[in-house]
């Protein structure tokens, strides 16, 4: 069973921080395909695979004060979420390959976890013929070749 400990627990290993609800959502995810997760469960949504008892933990989280949420505005006046961990020590001990995925995560936009999310999850789930095709028609403006380049290279970092 997920718990709100559990978010806690994905941005300590983040370094007490992490920026976005698409990275939330992205980073968990692929601590789940590398098994390395917390059991949580994902479906496809729009932005890629999504778990909504993710986001109820994520807010459960911040309301039982483990997790701070700001909301910072970008150059473009898009707001965006910022998670910080509300203490400098982590609540259970450190996973050294949660750690290794969030840090190969943290190279890379957004955009390109996006993508490279919603190939994987694709790809498990009836497209395990041609994941990218499906990727880019799913996400006709995104999928770049640029970006789909940097999201063939974040999976074979990864290694999952």
């Amino acid at each position: 069973m997920t718990t709100p400990l559990d978010i806690k627990d994905i941005i300590d290993a983040n370094g007490g921080r992490l920026i976005g609800r698409t990275r939330l959502q992205k980073s968990a995810y692929f601590l789940e395909a590398a098994g390395v997760g917390f059991g949580f469960d994902f479906n496809y949504h729009y932005y890629g695979p999504y778990s909504e008892d993710l986001a109820v933990a994520a807010s459960d989280a911040e309301a039982l004060k483990l997790i701070r949420l700001a909301w910072e505005t970008s150059q473009n006046g898009v707001p965006y979420a910022v998670y910080e961990s509300r203490s400098d020590q982590s609540v259970r001990l450190g996973n050294a390959r949660r750690e290794e995925i969030l840090r190969i995560l943290g190279n890379y936009d957004a955009i390109s976890l996006e993508l490279a999310a919603t190939a994987h999850f694709l790809a498990q789930n009836g497209y395990e013929n041609d994941p990218w095709s499906e990727t880019r028609r799913r996400k006709l403006v995104k999928a770049t070749d640029d970006r789909i380049a940097k999201a063939k290279r974040l999976l074979g970092e990864l290694m999952i």
